[in-house]
């Protein structure tokens, strides 16, 4: 990785770099003002660049989203190959709560935004994999035939953003607990 005072040596590298700071000045700026209210031009204007600056790196709003949601689209998609590589059972369920865990604290700022903003919330499912993904973590924790209550249990489990962002700052271990022994409690749904 380019050291971030460093100049860009190649093409790739600046369009790289370029593609990393729209993402970050966009999601400061749906936080701020809100996904539906923040425009392409309002990016661009931030980064002192022009609208088709932006427009030539992204169509919309959506594709900036799309690499908003990358990462947890891939972490999502690991986990869901280690715990399915895991008989039904104890090691499958601490596989998913662990890593569901991990992964809601690490998208801390995405879950505030997402309890506030209806728009990003929707426009942000859609990005990770919209229901499908839902039903697949649903086939993994609970097998081909989940019954309607385990169901439920993950559209849940999946929801708990809001919940996550109203604990407010509370240290990484405590929230990662109350995380881990909600997830347990959901696994556990006959």
């Amino acid at each position: 990785m380019t050291p971030p005072d460093a100049e860009p040596r190649t093409r790739a590298e600046r369009v790289r770099q370029t593609r990393e700071r729209i993402v970050s000045v966009a999601l400061t700026l749906f936080a701020e003002k809100g996904y539906e209210a923040t425009s392409l031009q309002d990016i661009a204007s931030e980064m002192g660049l022009t609208k088709p600056a932006v427009y030539y790196h992204y169509r919309g709003k959506q594709e900036i989203l799309n690499d908003l949601a990358e990462p947890v689209r891939t972490t999502l998609s690991e986990l869901l190959d280690r715990a399915r590589a895991q008989p039904l059972g104890p090691q499958r369920t601490d596989i998913l709560v662990t890593g569901l865990a991990d992964l809601f604290l690490a998208r801390r700022k995405f879950a505030r935004i997402m309890a506030q903003q209806a728009a990003f919330r929707d426009a942000m499912r859609t990005a990770v994999g919209g229901p499908g993904i839902l039903d697949t973590l649903i086939e993994v924790t609970y097998g081909p035939n989940p019954n309607l209550d385990q169901r439920f249990a993950i559209y849940s489990a999946t929801s708990v953003g809001p919940a996550l962002s109203a604990l407010g700052d509370h240290p990484e271990e405590q929230l990662r607990a109350v995380l881990m022994r909600a997830f347990r409690r959901i696994a556990s749904v006959q």
